[in-house]
C-alpha cells in the first residue's frame, strides 16, 4: 500500500514538473479532485464515456459541467469522483442543455445528497481573464491512457468562442477542462483534425442561466463553505417619486394586459464605479421618450391564447402547466423570438434595455425596484434553488409581491423570471451608447435579459444587472413583458 502511494506521489510530481508552465506541480492533485468521469447509456444501448468538472460544491449538492453530446439521451448518467474511484454515483441532467452538437453544446449535472459527495472533492476555479495562445493542460479519460490522465498541449488559435488546440484528443476527454495557470479557460468538445473546445465564457454564461455562480476559490467539502458576502447597498439617497410618476396613468393592451405609463425624461443607467459588473459601467445619463410597459409579466393564460390563435408551438415546460391553477403565473420556456412574436401579436414590442431599467428603478438611482434594501421574501421571489416542477414550486403569481413594486407600480421587476428585452448584448456598449433612446448594438451573438428570477441570488436581481444569452435559448426562469410607444 505504501509503495503504491509513493509511486502515485512520484507520478504527480513528475507530471507537475513537466507541466510547470500551465500549472504548478502541487496543483495537479487538487485539479484532478475537481474532475469527474461521466458514463452515459443512451437508448441506443451504447455506452458513452466522457469527462466533466465541478463548478460548485454546496453542502449537499455538486454541480458538474460536461459536453452535451456525452450525456445525450441519458437523463441520469453516472459519475465517478477522483477521491472515491471505482464507485459510481447517479447524476441528474438538468433540462436546458445548450444544444447537442459536439462543438458547442454544454450540459449541467447535479449529484445530490451528502452521502453521494465524497470528502475532498472541489470546484475548479474559472479564469476571469482571456485565455492565452500558449501551453495548457487537459485532464480526462482518453482511451488506453488511464483515469484522470493529464495531457499537455498548446492552444493554437481561437475563433469567437471556439478554441483550437494540439494534440488531438480522444473522445473520452470530451467535456473536460482546459487549464492554464491552475484555472479553467475552456472545455474540450471535439476531436477532429485538431482538438476543439469552447472558452470558459461560454461556461459562465451557461451556468448563470440556471442561477449558478461558479466558486472562484474552488471550494470543497473538506473546507468550510460560507457564502460570499453580498455587496454593500449603495449609499445614494433614494428620493421619493413624485405623485405624477408613482401614480402613472394606465391603459389596457390589445391582449387585455394593464400597461403603465413611464414618463419621458432622464435617468441614470448602470452602476457606479464601486458597484456592479464590468458591463454595467460606465454609469451614464439617458433620456427616454415616454412609453407604456406591461404592469405584469406575460401570463400562462395570455400566452396560451397566443398559441391557440397563431398556431404557435407550445413553449418548453408546457407539460407542467395545469390550466386550472397556473393561469396567473408567468410563462417560461420561451426564447427571444417567441417573446418578440407575442408582443407583436399584441400590438406591442419588447422594451429596450434602457426602457426596462428605467421602468425598474425610476430616476433616483436605487439598487432594486423598491429601494436599496436587500431582497427579502416579502419583496421578491428569488433564491429558491432548483425544482422539478417550476410552475408548482418556482413561480409566483404575476400580481403578487406588492411590497416589491417598482416606482411606477410594476410587479416583479426583480425576481420571478428573467425578462427578454429587445437589445443585442455588447459588454462595452455603455461606453458609446446614445444619450437619447438607446436601442442597443446593431447586431451580436446574445440578446439581453433583465431582472433576475426565482433561481437567482440578491446580486443578480439588481435593477442594473445585465444578463445575456443566445436568442434561441429556453429556460424555466426566462419570461418577458411587453412595451408600447406612447402616442404623440
Amino acid at each position: 500500500m505504501m509503495t503504491r502511494i509513493a509511486l502515485a506521489a512520484s507520478l504527480i510530481l513528475l507530471i507537475g514538473m513537466a507541466l510547470e508552465g500551465p500549472v504548478a506541480a502541487q496543483d495537479i492533485a487538487r485539479l484532478q479532485a475537481g474532475v469527474v468521469k461521466v458514463t452515459a447509456k443512451p437508448p441506443s444501448g451504447t455506452t458513452n464515456t466522457g469527462t466533466g468538472f465541478i463548478v460548485r460544491v454546496d453542502k449537499d449538492v455538486a454541480y458538474i459541467v460536461t459536453a452535451a453530446h456525452v450525456v445525450a439521451g441519458d437523463p441520469n448518467p453516472k459519475v465517478e469522483f477522483f477521491t472515491k474511484q471505482h464507485v459510481q454515483f447517479s447524476a441528474e441532467v438538468l433540462p436546458g442543455a445548450e444544444g447537442g452538437d459536439d462543438v458547442g453544446g454544454l450540459a449541467l449535472l447535479l449529484v445530490k445528497g451528502k452521502e453521494n459527495l465524497p470528502s475532498g472533492i472541489g470546484a475548479l476555479p474559472l479564469a476571469s481573464t482571456s485565455l492565452m495562445l500558449e501551453d495548457m493542460v487537459m485532464i480526462g479519460f482518453p482511451l488506453g491512457a488511464g483515469p484522470w490522465h493529464v495531457t499537455k498541449g498548446n492552444i493554437g488559435s481561437r475563433q469567437g468562442r471556439t478554441i483550437y488546440f494540439d494534440p488531438r484528443v480522444d473522445s473520452g476527454n470530451s467535456g473536460g477542462p482546459i487549464i492554464q495557470k491552475g484555472k479553467v479557460v475552456g472545455v474540450v468538445m471535439a476531436a477532429r483534425s485538431s482538438g476543439q473546445g469552447i472558452t470558459v465564457r461560454g461556461v459562465q454564461d451557461y451556468i448563470e442561466g440556471f442561477g449558478i455562480a461558479a466558486q472562484e476559490s474552488g471550494g470543497s467539502l473538506s473546507s468550510s463553505m460560507t457564502p460570499a458576502p453580498l455587496p454593500p447597498p449603495t449609499t445614494a439617497t433614494v428620493r421619493p417619486e413624485s405623485r405624477s410618476t408613482t401614480q402613472s396613468s394606465e391603459i389596457t393592451g390589445k391582449d387585455g394586459a394593464p400597461m403603465v405609463l413611464i414618463p419621458a425624461g432622464e435617468f441614470w443607467m448602470g452602476s457606479s464605479d464601486s458597484e456592479g459588473e464590468i458591463d454595467e459601467h460606465p454609469r451614464h445619463q439617458v433620456t427616454l421618450d415616454g412609453f407604456y410597459m406591461d404592469k405584469f409579466e406575460v401570463t400562462v393564460a395570455k400566452y396560451a391564447e397566443f398559441v391557440r390563435v397563431k398556431s404557435r408551438p407550445k413553449p418548453t415546460y408546457w407539460e407542467q402547466v395545469d390550466s386550472s391553477k397556473h393561469r396567473n403565473l408567468p410563462i417560461v420556456g420561451v426564447d427571444w423570438h417567441d417573446a418578440k412574436a407575442y408582443c407583436e401579436w399584441a400590438g406591442k414590442r419588447l422594451p429596450t434595455e434602457a426602457e426596462w431599467e428605467k421602468a425598474a428603478r425610476g430616476t433616483d438611482g436605487r439598487t432594486y425596484p423598491w429601494g436599496n434594501e436587500q431582497p427579502t421574501a416579502r419583496l421578491a421571489n428569488f433564491g429558491k434553488g432548483f425544482t422539478t416542477n417550476v410552475y408548482d414550486q418556482g413561480l409566483a403569481p404575476v400580481d403578487s409581491y406588492e411590497a416589491g413594486k417598482s416606482p411606477y407600480g410594476l410587479h416583479h421587476m426583480a425576481g420571478n423570471v428573467r425578462e427578454w428585452v429587445a437589445d443585442w448584448y455588447d459588454e462595452a456598449y455603455y461606453k458609446n451608447s446614445p444619450e437619447r433612446n438607446p436601442k442597443g448594438p446593431s447586431g451580436g451573438e446574445y440578446r439581453v435579459l433583465r431582472g433576475g428570477s426565482w433561481l437567482n441570488d440578491p446580486v443578480n436581481v439588481r435593477s442594473a444587472n445585465r444578463y445575456r444569452y443566445s436568442p434561441t435559448t429556453r429556460f424555466d426562469n426566462f419570461g418577458f413583458r411587453c412595451a408600447q410607444d406612447r402616442p404623440n
